[in-house]
């Protein structure tokens, strides 16, 4: 037979359920970036860079899309930051490691 649960364990596993559900939104945006977006824009500058270098496009693009490398790279950082602290806070409500 279950017994009833108090208003602590229904804390602990809301906050569980919250902090679980936040790891793998950050995952999810990890494996968006690393996959997806920072290769579109590396795609991008060397398109870029090829156009520049046959005069087809202008410094200003090319310096666009190079922003654009290191933005993207910049937002990869700060996700894969997220994504350990939302697993720190899984591990921490867990009391144990994954």
């Amino acid at each position: 037979m279950r017994k009833l649960q108090g208003p602590m364990e229904i804390r602990v596993q809301g906050s569980f359920r919250e902090a679980f559900d936040a790891l793998g939104s950050a995952r999810i945006q990890v494996r968006l970036l690393k996959n997806s977006l920072l290769p579109q824009s590396e795609l991008t500058f060397q398109s870029a860079l090829s156009g520049y270098q046959t005069g087809k496009l202008d410094f200003i693009t090319l310096l666009d899309a190079q922003f654009l490398v290191k933005q993207t790279r910049l937002e990869l950082l700060k996700a894969l930051v997220e994504q350990d602290n939302r697993l720190s806070e899984v591990e921490r409500l867990l009391g144990e490691e994954l």
